[in-house]
């Protein structure tokens, strides 16, 4: 995580820009979120972990879950 905020911050100096230090602050929120939450946790590491799963139907469950998870996380940070 330290690196990710250390490449964000020199980026936004090179562009001149605080772009990449929002997304950054947004990823960390979302990191955040995910861990405080026991159900968003569980449902996040069980989706990472199938992802690449031999059964497609379960690796493509697993895919659909992740992003239900992140797009939940998400709408709960931006609020």
């Amino acid at each position: 995580m330290q690196a990710t905020k250390d490449d964000a911050f020199a980026k936004a100096v090179e562009w001149q820009s605080l772009s990449p230090v929002r997304s950054w602050v947004l990823s960390w929120a979302r990191d955040i979120e995910i861990a405080r939450r026991p159900d968003l946790s569980a449902r996040y590491a069980r989706a990472k972990g199938n992802l690449e799963h031999a059964d497609p139907t379960v690796a493509q469950a697993a895919l659909c879950d992740l992003s239900a998870v992140l797009d939940e996380t998400m709408k709960a940070v931006r609020e």
